[in-house]
């Protein structure tokens, strides 16, 4: 674990959600066509759509944007501001932008052509940044600030995008389950107004980004177009689905008070989604999931004294901090239950930390802070569960399975990818996430890129070169050098 700050919000926790221009026209599924307002980038070589959440979509540290925003306002050029100059973009360092550009040898970060709904900084969501040389970080915007109070209007929505009048082939839309992506039509809620706050208690300002990015990526499509509809209509050569994580994080990260999708229910909807596409004249190609508590957002409890140590290190000095760090650990493991198999999250980790920066009590942790052990068995069986219901929708299709979780559970195991001497570990701050702990940094989004590229390469004929991984861990913000 290294001393990069652990402080860090949740991000990217679903609920379900049901409810709710002229231009070129394009017929899905069979239906009445579709009215676009605007129209399709560029013919590419490849058209490819992409279908999923937030790792489609290309969130990176709480939020979707996609330019940069230059210089960072929280940089001072000082030794004692942040370390990173920029706030960087988004969208186009994710594994979908990625796989677009190296199919049709051609940019995505250009507002005219792209192929993502680029969004104007400063984002949708709250990106986070360092802003300090601790590595605090701190939002560039609030919640219902600048982007955010105008996501949820169908008409207003798109005044939050670089490109309004391009319409996207890439309709992710962060938050959504599998079953909203099929079903939801509208916002659930209005900014600031979180459904269902009672049941996340603490996690009320964080929950459903599905409602706030909602109409910034489908505002090109009717007012009660779903994402699988868009999608379908946009009648793409290639479809990637990649979608389950939220139906396993509104699970954890309620502390287990959400019931779980049925994983026979999650097949179906699997099912029904290809099925759609297939329709539409695509080949699918369906992703599974890889183990969400290997992600860098949950801190197994036998890390903790570690953890706790190398935090208190530079109040205390080495020598207290190694006597204190255990103590906590123990403390904590204690107070919230985690037992040996449980985890505390960052953003627990960061209200701990707090609380003995103050000399103060351990605070009340909620949902999101924690999951103790009892709780993470579960986790991990539905993740296993999920994934088996995948390869069943996708034996059943007869649709293309990415085998996403075997690398990357082969690469935990072996403690990281070694990309360089000092990169890339899947602690917090090791390199192959972003600063939320749950979306990939530029570099491990570049290996899931390559894992797409090579099965579509293999089952479906492709001539993608890969991505080189290398050269983008070089230009990595969020790496290790």
């Amino acid at each position: 674990m290294t001393a990069r700050s652990l402080s860090a919000l949740a991000a990217a926790v679903a609920l379900s959600a049901c409810s709710g221009g002229g231009g070129r026209s394009i017929p899905p599924l069979g239906s009445p066509a579709i009215a676009l307002s605007g129209t399709p980038a560029a013919v590419p070589v490849l058209k490819l759509v992409g279908v999923g959440d937030s790792l489609t979509a290309g969130v990176q540290s709480n939020g979707l944007m996609g330019a940069d925003v230059a210089p960072n306002p929280y940089y001072t050029g000082t030794a004692g501001g942040s370390a990173f100059p920029i706030v960087q973009a988004t969208q186009t360092h994710g594994f979908w932008a990625l796989l677009w550009s190296q199919a049709n040898s051609a940019a995505v970060n250009s507002p005219a052509t792209s192929p993502l709904p680029l969004i104007a900084p400063p984002g949708v969501g709250q990106i986070l940044v360092p802003a300090d040389a601790a590595g605090d970080l701190a939002g560039i915007t609030t919640a219902c600030g600048a982007n955010n109070a105008i996501a949820y209007g169908y008409a207003t929505a798109l005044r939050a995008r670089l490109n309004a009048g391009v319409v996207p082939y890439d309709v992710a839309v962060p938050g959504q389950t599998v079953h909203e992506a099929l079903y939801q039509i509208a916002p659930q809620s209005g900014c600031g107004v979180p459904a269902n706050a009672g049941v996340f208690g603490g996690l009320a300002n964080i929950v459903a980004p599905e409602n706030g990015t909602f109409y910034p990526i489908l505002g090109n499509f009717p007012r009660g177009t779903t994402q699988v509809a868009a999608a379908a209509g946009l009648r793409g050569t290639i479809d990637t689905v990649w979608l389950g994580s939220n139906d396993l994080l509104k699970f954890a990260n309620s502390l287990g008070a959400l019931p779980p999708t049925d994983p026979a229910a999650l097949q179906n909807d699997v099912a029904a989604t290809v099925k759609a596409l297939q329709a539409s004249g695509a080949k699918v190609a369906v992703a599974n999931l890889f183990d969400i508590l290997d992600a860098s957002f949950f801190i197994a409890q036998p890390l903790l004294p570690e953890v706790f140590t190398a935090r208190l290190t530079p109040t205390l000095g080495a020598a207290a901090a190694a006597v204190a760090g255990p103590q906590l650990a123990a403390q904590v493991d204690t107070v919230y239950g985690l037992g040996s198999r449980g985890y505390l999250t960052v953003s627990g980790l960061t209200k701990v930390l707090g609380a003995v920066a103050k000399r103060q009590a351990l605070p009340q942790l909620g949902g999101g802070d924690f999951v103790p052990d009892a709780l993470a068995a579960k986790v991990a069986a539905l993740n296993a569960a999920y994934n088996a219901a995948i390869a069943a929708a996708v034996t059943q299709t007869g649709a293309v399975l990415v085998d996403i979780h075997t690398p990357l559970a082969a690469a935990h195991a072996a403690g990281g990818i070694p990309i360089s001497a000092k990169c890339c570990g899947f602690l917090y701050g090791e390199g192959i996430f972003s600063l939320d702990g749950l979306h990939p940094s530029n570099t491990g989004y570049a290996v899931i890129a390559n894992v797409f590229i090579k099965t579509l390469d293999t089952a479906l004929g492709t001539s993608i070169p890969a991505v080189d991984v290398t050269a983008v861990y070089a230009g990595d913000i969020y790496a290790p050098h």
